[in-house]
């Protein structure tokens, strides 16, 4: 049974990508670099807003599908490179950056930004657990846990949310306590909070599947005809029928009495086509009179012209 791989994950490869090196000269395509490069001094800060602006790119040009997922993931990655910033050059770079995500326009989409700046994405208490709470739904949603296909599907989706389940149960013990046992806060939507265990970990029946799974192994297949199949089966059907027939004509007794049920149509015939004659001939006979062969007739001839 394969497993799910994180590490093979969209989540897992984007997050990856976002440190990735850019070159400054992203920056140059925005329409207020001419306002970066005057608030920016050290090339250092150059090159993260040079990577945010690619990793916002990335989205219109990569990932598009599910970009609220993306700007979550940049908005986060953007809040520990602005704390960097704050503690190794005493410089806060909230400004610049949302000037950033304001200049970055969907291409492929109707032209408004792709992602807007949100410092507060996830909750401050715990913003990287909140992180990986996203990632997992994610995971769980993209591998289609929620629409099984087959037994192996279904083990393979247990297995995952249940090693995920203990995870984050280990990591809310490790927290204080929530006032009224309450977790609202760790909330992603409404199928992804830490508020409502049961339904964001499932416990998915694969036995209804696998009893299906079954059922379709014995199930005989059925198979569509062609036209052309279908004709050749009528054909063959009235040639075998037509032996079928002879057959009984020429060995079994009931050639016999198939041929004196015929004797006895033509014979039915024959009588019928004779009496229709008599009828016919009585008809034609009424119409002469009775001594038409003793009456003399006189015809005259003209004489020859002199």
């Amino acid at each position: 049974m394969s497993e799910i791989n994180e590490n093979e994950q969209i989540s897992s490869k984007f997050y990856k990508r976002l440190d990735n090196p850019a070159d400054i000269s992203f920056l140059n395509n925005l329409r207020s670099n001419s306002v970066i490069f005057g608030l920016v001094e050290l090339d250092e800060i150059k090159n993260i807003l040079a990577k945010l602006a690619r990793n916002i790119e990335l989205i219109d040009s990569e990932y598009p599908e599910n970009y609220d997922k993306r700007c979550r993931d940049i908005n986060y990655w953007l809040n520990e490179k602005i704390a960097t910033c704050k503690t190794n050059y005493k410089k806060d770079i909230s400004s610049e950056a949302t000037v950033v995500f304001n200049d970055i326009k969907w291409k492929k989409r109707n032209g408004g930004k792709v992602c807007l700046r949100n410092p507060y994405i996830y909750s401050s208490e715990n913003a990287e657990l909140m992180k990986e709470l996203d990632d997992y739904c994610e995971i769980r949603d993209n591998n289609k846990c929620n629409i099984l296909k087959d037994n192996n599907d279904c083990l393979k989706c247990n297995k995952y949310i249940e090693e995920k389940k203990q995870y984050f149960t280990r990591r809310m013990q490790g927290i204080k306590s929530q006032t009224n046992c309450k977790w609202d806060k760790y909330t992603i939507h409404c199928d992804c909070t830490l508020n409502n265990m049961d339904h964001t970990f499932p416990k998915i029946s694969c036995k209804e599947l696998s009893e299906k799974e079954e059922s379709q192994e014995f199930e005989p297949v059925r198979k569509m005809y062609s036209p052309l199949e279908i004709g050749f089966f009528i054909i063959v059907f009235f040639i075998l029928f037509y032996f079928f027939i002879l057959f009984l004509e020429k060995f079994t007794p009931v050639g016999s009495i198939m041929s004196r049920f015929k004797r006895r149509k033509y014979d039915l015939k024959r009588n019928i086509e004779r009496e229709a004659d008599d009828r016919y001939s009585l008809y034609h006979s009424d119409t002469l009179p009775s001594d038409s062969e003793n009456k003399s007739y006189y015809i005259e001839y003209a004489r020859p012209y002199k």
